[in-house]
């Protein structure tokens, strides 16, 4: 990959901003125009890690054009096809533009989330964001499953919400062709932890109320499971037994 910068205008602006009163904005950003070597123009797309807004398709030849690019160093964040990705820092010059040549996209990772409510309790509207990133407010599956990707090799933040319940950050780091899998437990509505009894009033038990107990995924702590459903253990039996006739 070879990278080359023109810049465009930057003696009138010298010239200009010498006189006072020069309106630098025009050179507040850039263009950065590129070529990858391979791409799927049906999902390719490259943007700004941190600035997911600024955002660019692909064309079938693998060239592409980003404008408003803020002026200085940036990383791209670029997916080819449904397994290449890369992620790729550049220096845009203000009121110019980088051209990037031979960008070769190398093989993506995936996240594979499994997201689940306090104390196990059934989730709704469930969705995740991964911060930075084109991959916003990805909705969960009804288990709390979602698989995310293609993601260029790094480190990322995701944040996993549902409804009524706070949003839990977690970071997450993957390698080229890895398949890493992450899981995330969300904090109950009053500063991560919520009262189990109260769950059970609610009528919702661990690990949810369409599923009840199950002997490979037990009820949290202090509970305990009947009828197929995790409820307050029963009170002892005080009842005086009498000794039976011979």
């Amino acid at each position: 990959m070879r990278q080359s910068t023109y810049s465009v205008m930057m003696a009138l602006a010298l010239v200009a901003s010498a006189c006072g009163g020069f309106d630098n904005t025009p050179f507040r950003t850039g263009t950065v125009r590129g070529q990858l070597t391979e791409a799927d123009p049906s999902v390719a797309l490259v943007s700004l890690v941190g600035n997911p807004e600024v955002r660019s398709t692909v064309a079938p030849d693998g060239s592409f054009v980003l404008e408003h690019v803020p002026a200085g160093p940036v990383e791209l964040f670029i997916v080819a096809s449904s397994d290449k990705a890369v992620r790729l820092p550049v220096v845009v010059p203000g009121g110019g533009s980088a051209r990037l040549e031979d960008v070769e996209p190398r093989a993506a990772g995936f996240l594979e989330l499994f997201v689940r409510g306090p104390a196990r309790q059934e989730m709704e509207g469930g969705q995740v964001s991964v911060t930075g990133t084109p991959f916003q407010r990805q909705p969960l599956a009804k288990d709390g499953s979602l698989k995310v990707g293609p993601l260029p090799e790094g480190c990322y933040t995701v944040e996993a919400s549902a409804t009524g319940f706070p949003v839990k950050k977690t970071e997450a780091c993957v390698k080229e062709s890895e398949s890493k899998e992450v899981r995330i437990q969300l904090p109950g509505a009053d500063d991560g932890t919520e009262d189990d009894v109260d769950l059970v009033h609610r009528g919702c038990a661990p690990p949810g109320c369409a599923r009840g107990c199950l002997s490979s995924d037990p009820c949290a702590p202090g509970l305990a499971c009947r009828d197929e459903r995790c409820l307050a253990p029963m009170p002892p039996d005080t009842t005086e037994r009498r000794p039976s006739s011979p």
